[in-house]
C-alpha cells in the first residue's frame, strides 16, 4: 500500500545521497533547456544534460544500455547545433534584416526567414510621408525597423506603430484598400514587401506561408494588447 510518509522518507534519504543527486541535475539541466526560447541554447544544454546523465549511467548507477542511448542523444544535439551554426554562418542578414530576424517567433527556420526577406526592400521615409492612405489600395506590406508611424482612421489619431510592426498586413490578409491613414511620425527605415509578388510566393510554398503567418499574429496579439480604444481594427492599417 501506498504511504505519503515512507514516500517523503526515501525522498530525503535520496536527496542526501550525492550519486542520486547528480541523478537529479542531469535531470534539471534538461528541464532548463526546454526553456530555452533560442534553439542553439536549447541544444547546448541538453547536450550538457546528455554528458552528465552518460557519466551517471557509466560510473554511478551502472547501466550500459542508458549509455548508449545517452551517447546517441548527444549526438544528435551536437549535429543539429552544427547544422544551426553552419546556417547562422552562412544565412547572415543586413542591420534592418537582422531586427526582422531577432522579432520572429522563436524555432523559425532561418534558410524560411532568409527566403522571406528575399521579397523585401529596406526603405527610408522621412517624416509627413504617408505609408497607406486610407480608402486607397496598398502596395505593400511594410515592417518597420526604426522610427515612428502613427495610425489615424476618419482624422482621428487610434494607434502608434514602432519598431517590430507591420503597416498594411490588413490590407495584405483581406485584399482590400486601407482602413487608416499611416504617417511617419519621425523618419523611419521599413522592410517592404511587394504584395503581389509576396502572395503568389505563398500559395506555391507552404513553409514560407506558415512563417509569414506565425510573424503576422504575433505582431496583431501586440497591436490587440496596445489597442488605445479596444477596437482592434483600428490599429491595424
Amino acid at each position: 500500500m501506498f504511504s505519503w510518509v515512507d514516500f517523503l522518507e526515501q525522498l530525503v534519504r535520496g536527496l542526501a545521497d550525492p550519486a542520486i543527486l547528480f541523478g537529479h541535475f542531469t535531470y534539471l539541466l534538461l528541464i532548463v533547456s526546454m526553456l530555452m526560447r533560442r534553439m542553439a541554447w536549447l541544444r547546448t544544454i541538453a547536450i550538457a544534460s546528455g554528458l552528465t546523465k552518460i557519466v551517471y549511467r557509466a560510473f554511478l548507477v551502472v547501466d550500459p544500455v542508458s549509455v548508449l542511448w545517452e551517447t546517441i542523444f548527444v549526438l544528435v544535439n551536437i549535429g543539429q547545433l552544427a547544422i544551426i551554426w553552419y546556417y547562422e554562418k552562412h544565412h547572415k542578414f543586413g542591420e534592418a534584416q537582422q531586427q526582422f530576424v531577432e522579432n520572429m517567433p522563436a524555432g523559425i527556420d532561418r534558410r524560411a526567414i532568409k527566403k522571406l526577406l528575399e521579397f523585401s526592400d529596406v526603405v527610408r521615409l522621412e517624416a509627413g510621408e504617408v505609408l497607406t492612405r486610407e480608402g486607397q489600395p496598398v502596395s505593400q506590406l511594410m515592417y518597420l525597423t526604426d522610427g515612428i508611424v502613427k495610425i489615424e482612421r476618419d482624422g482621428r489619431v487610434v494607434a502608434i506603430c514602432g519598431p517590430g510592426d507591420y503597416v498594411g498586413e490588413l490590407s495584405f490578409l483581406s485584399g482590400l484598400a486601407a482602413t487608416a491613414t499611416s504617417t511617419a511620425v519621425k523618419p523611419v527605415r521599413i522592410l517592404a514587401f511587394n504584395q503581389e509578388k509576396l502572395r503568389s510566393a505563398i500559395q506555391s510554398d507552404a513553409e514560407l506561408k506558415r512563417v509569414l503567418e506565425s510573424a503576422l499574429n504575433r505582431n496583431l496579439a501586440g497591436k490587440l494588447r496596445r489597442s488605445t480604444d479596444g477596437d482592434a481594427s483600428t490599429a491595424l492599417a
